[in-house]
């Protein structure tokens, strides 16, 4: 019957009566993700693309191991109290200042005014003189 090997990197099946000293080519260390980068702890080879870190061939040769590891311990993660709604608010009072109104009302210009010409041309871009090819 065949097992799975549990030893990092390797996840073939092997025959136990088979198995020898270096059947297996392994990873002993753990994964590595540093930045956009992925590796084992045991070797120095990084990459940046997932499937070619799974496909980095193991470093160390040794028997295949049919045993599970164990979970690694997760740290205890402290749940916070309730707390009431007027905790959560900020200690200190807010105060809104407002802009002053004006000392007098603005006008909008006439319909008929003479401004809207005026304006335009000075605000309008003029054609670029380049090399004195225009006049």
């Amino acid at each position: 019957m065949a097992l799975l090997c549990y030893n990092r990197g390797c996840g073939q099946r092997f025959d136990p009566e088979t198995n020898s000293d270096d059947a297996c080519t392994y990873h002993p260390g753990v994964p590595v993700f540093h930045d956009a980068l992925k590796g084992w702890s045991c070797c120095k080879r990084r990459t940046t693309d997932f499937s070619d870190f799974l496909s980095i061939v193991g470093c160390t040769k040794g028997r295949h191991n049919s045993e599970k590891p164990p979970e690694p311990v997760k740290p205890e993660v402290k749940t916070t109290e309730k707390k009431e709604l007027s905790e959560l608010k900020p200690k200190f009072q807010e105060h809104i200042i407002q802009a002053p109104k004006p000392v007098e009302a603005i006008k909008r210009p006439r319909q008929g005014s003479t401004l809207l010409p005026r304006l335009q041309a000075v605000l309008l871009p003029q054609p670029p003189k380049v090399l004195g090819l225009w006049a």
